[in-house]
């Protein structure tokens, strides 16, 4: 749900808090896999939450297949799925009233709705990113000279589902979403409290997944 920057800087976030000894640069190529894959119910271990419509990772499931400890790239790509996870139900659900019944979405911050339509659209949701995206890389939270140290063709991970992928590499979607410059309003995500719950997610990924291994 989140895009490449929010994954790659939530990255940044669980090593600045932990020790990890994983090869950086192969921990974010993985955790820019599940995005690159053509089928994302399968890439994504997709389950229903409680709001009707809305799905997230199933972690458990995941966890099967890419809890591999001593492989930095299917950790990077649980690593995604688990940022997926809590982003949707710490953030993205309680931070909006969701009337699915008649199809409308309200930020109660402002009281501004939207059609369900309008609001995952780049006029709604996604250009909301892009906004974030150009507040992620002025605070640092990522670097560019980071992000294009990233391989363009990510490596293969061995699971057929995550690598049958699109054609356009992660690199060129980063690059149209980045043409996108767009001055933060806040009026659908609050730069501070998202990134307030973000860090939250990377502290409980730490506690959750890496402490169990003594990272």
């Amino acid at each position: 749900m989140p895009g490449a920057l929010f994954h790659l800087a939530f990255v940044e976030e669980i090593y600045r808090l932990s020790n990890l000894d994983w090869d950086k640069l192969t921990f974010m190529a993985g955790n820019l896999i599940p995005d690159m894959a053509k089928n994302k119910m399968l890439s994504h271990y997709r389950i229903s939450t409680c709001i009707k419509g809305f799905m997230v990772p199933n972690l458990e499931a995941a966890g099967k297949d890419l809890l591999v400890f001593d492989d930095a790239l299917k950790m990077g790509m649980f690593c995604h799925l688990y940022l997926d996870h809590y982003f949707i139900k710490n953030y993205l659900i309680p931070s909006f009233m969701w009337d699915i019944d008649n199809m409308v979405i309200c930020n109660p911050r402002n009281d501004r709705i939207w059609s369900i339509e309008d609001f995952f659209s780049c006029q709604g949701m996604y250009g909301a990113y892009s906004e974030i995206n150009w507040l992620i890389l002025k605070n640092g939270l990522i670097s560019m000279d980071t992000i294009n140290r990233i391989p363009e063709v990510l490596p293969r991970s061995g699971i057929p589902f995550f690598d049958d992928r699109h054609e356009k590499s992660w690199k060129r979607q980063l690059d149209e979403h980045l043409s996108d410059k767009r001055d933060y309003t806040g009026e659908i995500f609050d730069y501070e409290h998202l990134w307030y719950i973000i860090r939250l997610i990377a502290s409980r990924y730490v506690r959750e997944v890496l402490q169990q291994k003594g990272y």
